[in-house]
Formats: structure tokens, C-alpha cells, sequence
């Protein structure tokens, strides 16, 4: 079941993620088409909303897939010397710890999409609304949320002994 679970997640945040990629691509080409079409008097009107509104959803949608790969920064100093089971014991912990904060800001973007919906918030020049925005990041960050559960809960299963520890320390959070 734990294979297969992580196969599952491994496929949808890679997919996650080249979205993500795909909007960072088509940001850039805006910016390089508006800085290119005003050197001949014919910028792009709107072009840092476009630019603003993609990257609030390219950066979540890297999270989930960094977070699955142990893309984090690891501070170790102190728990590289203890044994591999305390260590992912830590982990788990630490990881459940993270995923409440990554809860928090979840619900903080989906109350924050809810307002702009209700408000009907949109871009200044462009009118665009601003609620699909909060969707779309709201979207990933549950995704986020539910890996980082999921690395825990591995850290957990590894901790007990349940689940073979990775022949590279990729996994390791603390």
C-alpha cells in the first residue's frame, strides 16, 4: 500500500509541478515580451498583473513536489550522530509539526480566496479576479498539506521499523 500511495503522489506532484513549470515559462514570455514591445513604444498593458497573478500559483505549485523529494534545508548538527530510528522518530515529529503550519497557510489562502470572491477583488488594469488565483493555490496547497502528512507518517513507519530506511539520506528533515 505504502508504494503504491507514493507512487500515486509522485505522479500527481510531478504533474503539479510542470504546471508550475509551464506558468513560470509563459511569466517569463510575458516579461520578455513586455520589456521587447516597449523598446518600440508598444508595452504590454497589464503585464505585472499577469506576472504577479502566475506567480502567486507557480510557487505552490513546486511545494508539494520539493516537500515529496526532501527538497528542504536540513539542519543536523546536533542529530547526525544518534541513531537512524531516533533520527526519523525526530523527523516524523517535525514534519507533523510543519504540517501544521502548512495547514495554517492553507486555510489563511482559502479564507483569503473566499474574501476576494466575495468582494469580487480584481486586477487593476486588466480586471482580472483574483479568486482563481486563491483557488488554484488553495488546490495546492492541500496537496502540500497531505504530502507533508505523508512524509510523516513514512518518518513514522521507518521510525518503528515498519518501512526500510532509504539507501540515501534524502529523507532525513532534522
Amino acid at each position: 500500500m505504502h508504494g503504491r500511495l507514493r507512487e500515486q503522489l509522485e505522479a500527481l506532484c510531478r504533474g503539479v509541478a510542470l504546471l508550475g513549470g509551464a506558468a513560470l515559462v509563459a511569466t517569463m514570455l510575458v516579461v520578455v515580451g513586455s520589456v521587447s514591445s516597449a523598446q518600440f513604444g508598444f508595452p504590454i498593458l497589464g503585464d505585472t498583473e499577469i506576472v504577479d497573478l502566475s506567480t502567486g500559483i507557480l510557487v505552490f505549485c513546486f511545494l508539494p513536489y520539493c516537500y515529496l523529494h526532501s527538497g528542504n534545508v536540513i539542519v543536523d548538527f546536533f542529530t547526525r550522530p544518534l541513531p537512524r530510528r531516533v533520527n526519523d522518530a525526530l523527523d516524523a515529529l517535525m514534519h507533523l509539526a510543519f504540517a501544521v503550519v502548512a495547514a495554517v497557510l492553507t486555510w489563511r489562502l482559502i479564507a483569503g480566496g473566499i474574501s476576494a470572491y466575495q468582494r469580487e477583488q480584481r486586477s487593476m488594469f486588466l480586471a482580472l479576479p483574483e479568486w482563481h488565483v486563491y483557488l488554484l493555490g488553495s488546490v495546492v496547497a492541500l496537496l502540500w498539506v497531505v504530502v507533508v502528512v505523508f512524509v510523516a507518517w513514512e518518518s513514522a513507519l521507518r521510525a518503528s521499523g515498519r518501512l526500510a530506511a532509504p539507501t540515501d539520506d534524502s529523507t532525513h528533515f532534522g
